[in-house]
């Protein structure tokens, strides 16, 4: 038998989301910064096997879905779920569950993504907002998280300063430079500034401090989406050191949650009242 519209929206506040035969639900639970424990999985696992068809699928926001849950078994999952410490949910005019890359770990991270995005989990994840509300931590450039397609998304950079009387001329820093900014000319790197993108790469190459980071810390964006509207988000023109990430994130959300409209996202409330006077404001 079909749920019925009033259950299917309950449920979906609750992080169960009906499937297309109207009958099941799958079941979203929560990790942070997108990893889960062993023994978290072990429980998650155990869920699927005695209520699902016996697996789960990563969603696009890196948290874990149990598919197949009988209409019947929602109020036992439910209950099992909070036995076993397990958090679920993620959907609604809130802050939806925020996104990490492995920076952390990772060989081109220029900042500590997890820990950011952590601490941002903390303050924000599923508070109210005028619309849905995503946010994105990636480490580099490479932007494997899509940091600028979110309504707020942070990259890591390393500005690169050139010191040429440190350069031996051995071509370390060209091999690391995937964007063709560097080039080995009479034993000296000729640095093109236009083609650079901040990665961090020449300076983690170079071992005699021929490239040093000038600046290193995270770039915001603002107004990002994609989906059945799209828009590029704008970057706040700076580089913030890692400790003014949150604080300037908190002035964002603040200025976000005092001018936006119910039902709007960032990115139209920037439209509507003009991205610069948006902007000029939380940078004040």
């Amino acid at each position: 038998m079909a749920v019925n519209a009033n259950r299917q929206k309950e449920l979906k506040a609750l992080g169960f989301l009906l499937q297309n035969d109207k009958e099941h639900f799958a079941v979203r639970f929560l990790g942070r910064a997108g990893n889960f424990s062993v023994d978290e999985l072990n429980k998650i696992n155990s869920i699927a096997e005695k209520y699902g068809r016996g697996y789960c699928g990563m969603t696009t926001r890196l948290q874990l879905e149990v598919p197949w849950i009988k209409d019947e078994d929602v109020e036992k999952v439910i209950e099992e779920a909070k036995n076993l410490g397990l958090r679920h949910g993620g959907t609604g005019m809130k802050v939806r569950p925020l996104v990490s890359c492995k920076g952390t770990v990772c060989l081109h991270g220029n900042i500590d993504t997890q820990k950011i995005c952590r601490e941002l989990e903390d303050k924000y994840f599923a508070t109210d907002t005028p619309a849905k509300c995503k946010m994105a931590v990636v480490g580099c450039a490479n932007n494997c998280a899509k940091a600028n397609i979110n309504d707020i998304g942070v990259m890591g950079r390393t500005v690169p300063e050139y010191i040429e009387e440190n350069c031996v001329g051995c071509g370390l820093c060209v091999k690391a430079c995937r964007q063709k900014a560097l080039e080995v000319v009479n034993k000296k790197v000729i640095f093109n500034k236009e083609l650079c993108v901040n990665c961090g790469g020449c300076v983690r190459a170079c071992r005699t401090k021929g490239f040093v980071a000038k600046e290193k810390g995270g770039e915001i964006f603002v107004g990002g989406r994609f989906g059945r509207e799209m828009r590029i988000a704008d970057s706040l023109g700076k580089i913030f050191k890692e400790d003014e990430i949150v604080p300037m994130i908190d002035k964002i959300m603040e200025h976000y949650r005092e001018v936006g409209l119910p039902g709007e996202r960032i990115s139209k409330t920037m439209d509507r009242i003009g991205k610069e006077e948006f902007l000029s404001e939380i940078l004040k």
